[in-house]
């Protein structure tokens, strides 16, 4: 090692076999005020011991994965209307496919439960049959997207737009989940999900108490509690084990010694018995509807903002350029394209897994590809560990989860204006009340609206000296057309020979027509009009009518121009 100003650097490169694991290891001796750097990668004993702790680092956070993602994968699928193996095929595909092109090394992908409403959302209009063209098509569009560099376009829609949507998501799963975590059918819309909690309540707690709604509501209850009790409470080296484990296990236990009469998990021997591979006829078929196309441009939208979402969260070094964004758009896309040719369920970048392969030491996609792996070998060797597990068990565990995503974003829109909290609620209500599509699409439009009225809003403020004959006129804002009604009634009411002094300081932008309008005006009055435009950040200066000196007439003392001030004489 050479020292530098800089810093040191080695003397020779490493080699292609110690570069991706990180094998330069260097001591730090601090002696006499001086750092000795001691390099020890041509040590072998050295080298396997780091290869080691590596090696058990990925398989650690890899189990710690398969423990979270299994079980709520399996969930995801029944709470979306559709086989509970198309959930953990998902997984395992985003694990070993979208993984491998993954730009992050803690990004989880996989499906999700917000996605599943959309899914559930999507089967009920257009049936099981089309969706896996619809997954395909939201698969390409995110690979077109992730091409053309399109993924910066995400960072310009509105904070409270995005969760709105992510609001309007975690109540519907509440809701839709509630019904299923009592062992009862849950109900065509989120409205009529919400509204009915009470009286699923009220028949489920006022049966008898053997009664397997009774039973469910038990033991969906006791999940609960378990989570939450075991997320505060759990000894330090514990708190590793995820709560969604400790909690299926203590309750697929008790429920199976004894033999409680509720639903379980219904998984097939044969994973493949249901999958119906999409053919290109029915493709091509499905792409001539426009409603198909709809969905799967608003599933692609959900999915690629989701999943930007969790990555800048994870990795604030992706924040800073467009590079990774693009590439994760690709490899979501390439992993939604299998998915739908599979017909199964789409993936998006998990927060939760996402946060779990983070703080167990993940420096590398490795722990994805491996849990992927493990998941499939769970599945064909231990199935029957699946067939014991209670489904509100599941739909207690996606409730609960529900309730954290919108516990936390309600925690993020304290500081938000009016404005943007208006934005928020319209969205999230329209989402419950008609569907994610509609509820998305009316607070774009909102959000849309509100920018249009803060940028063509202008604030018009009239101070009058009666001592001196001096109106001025504060503008702020954007002085555009839109204003040109509320700008003409004003200096309407500007008496002739009054001298009109106008301030720009907090004037944003000033279109053509205003700047005409004051043409017109300042022609017509036998005053003085000053107009003051050092402040402000419009360009108003440059134009040649206000950039010139001011008139002079024979016979009258031309006036110093002023800096930053226009002087306009028609006397």
């Amino acid at each position: 090692m050479r020292q530098s100003r800089q810093g040191f650097y080695p003397c020779t490169k490493l080699s292609p076999h110690a570069a991706p694991t990180f094998i330069l290891m260097c001591e730090q001796i601090t002696m006499k005020k001086t750092i000795v750097l001691v390099d020890r990668t041509n040590q072998v004993g050295f080298l396997s011991k780091a290869r080691r702790r590596l090696t058990c680092v990925n398989i650690c956070a890899a189990l710690v994965l398969l423990c979270i993602a299994l079980p709520l994968n399996v969930g995801v699928a029944i709470a979306s209307g559709v086989p509970p193996e198309f959930g953990i095929m998902s997984g395992v595909i985003a694990s070993l496919v979208s993984g491998i092109f993954s730009s992050s090394a803690y990004l989880i992908s996989g499906p999700d439960a917000g996605i599943g409403v959309l899914v559930l959302e999507v089967i009920r209009k257009y049936g099981i049959q089309n969706l896996g063209a619809i997954v395909l098509t939201a698969g390409l569009i995110q690979i077109a997207l992730g091409l053309s560099s399109s993924a910066k376009w995400f960072k310009a829609l509105s904070p409270a737009l995005i969760n709105g949507m992510l609001a309007g998501m975690g109540l519907l799963i509440i809701f839709t989940q509630f019904h299923i975590m009592l062992d009862d059918t849950p109900k065509e819309s989120g409205l009529m999900n919400m509204v009915l909690i009470p009286e699923t309540v009220i028949k489920t707690f006022s049966a008898a108490n053997g009664s397997a709604q009774f039973l469910a509501a038990v033991l969906s209850i006791s999940a609960i509690t378990i989570a939450v009790l075991w997320t505060r409470f759990a000894p330090g080296k514990l708190r590793s084990i995820p709560n969604v484990l400790v909690t299926i296990i203590a309750i697929s236990s008790v429920a199976y010694w004894l033999k409680l009469p509720v639903n379980l998990v219904d998984f097939p021997t044969n994973l493949t018995q249901n999958l119906t591979p999409l053919t290109v006829s029915n493709f091509i078929n499905c792409l001539n509807k426009p409603e198909i196309l709809t969905a799967a441009f608003m599933l692609a939208f959900v999915c690629s903002a989701q999943s930007l979402i969790t990555l800048t969260a994870l990795d604030p070094q992706a924040s800073r350029g467009n590079t990774k964004h693009d590439r994760e758009l690709i490899a979501q896309g390439i992993g939604n394209a299998i998915c739908g040719f599979l017909g199964i369920l789409p993936i998006v970048g998990v927060l939760l897994r996402s946060v779990a392969n983070k703080q167990n030491g993940a420096t590398d996609n490795t722990p994805n590809i491996l849990h992927g792996a493990l998941m499939l070998a769970v599945i064909f060797l231990a199935p029957q560990l699946l067939k014991a597990i209670p489904s509100c068990v599941l739909s207690a565990t996606l409730v609960l989860i529900g309730y954290r995503m919108v516990s936390n974003i309600f925690g993020q829109i304290k500081g938000y204006e009016r404005g943007e909290l208006m934005i928020f609620a319209l969205t999230t209500s329209a989402i419950i009340a008609t569907n994610l599509f509609t509820g998305v699409l009316i607070g774009f439009v909102v959000a849309a609206a509100k920018a249009f009225f803060v940028l063509s809003n202008l604030d018009i403020h009239v101070q009058k000296s009666n001592d001196s004959g001096v109106v001025t006129l504060y503008l702020s804002g954007a002085a555009t057309f839109v204003a040109l009604p509320q700008l003409t009634e004003v200096l309407g009411e500007i008496a002739d020979d009054q001298l009109l002094h106008l301030n720009l300081d907090n004037l944003r932008y000033m279109d053509h027509a205003c700047l005409q309008q004051l043409t017109q005006w300042e022609r017509q009055h036998k005053g003085k009009l000053f107009i003051d435009w050092e402040q402000s950040p419009t360009d108003i200066h440059t134009l040649p009518r206000y950039a010139r000196r001011p008139r002079v007439r024979p016979g009258e003392r031309q006036e110093p121009r002023k800096s930053g001030v226009a002087i306009l004489d028609n006397t």
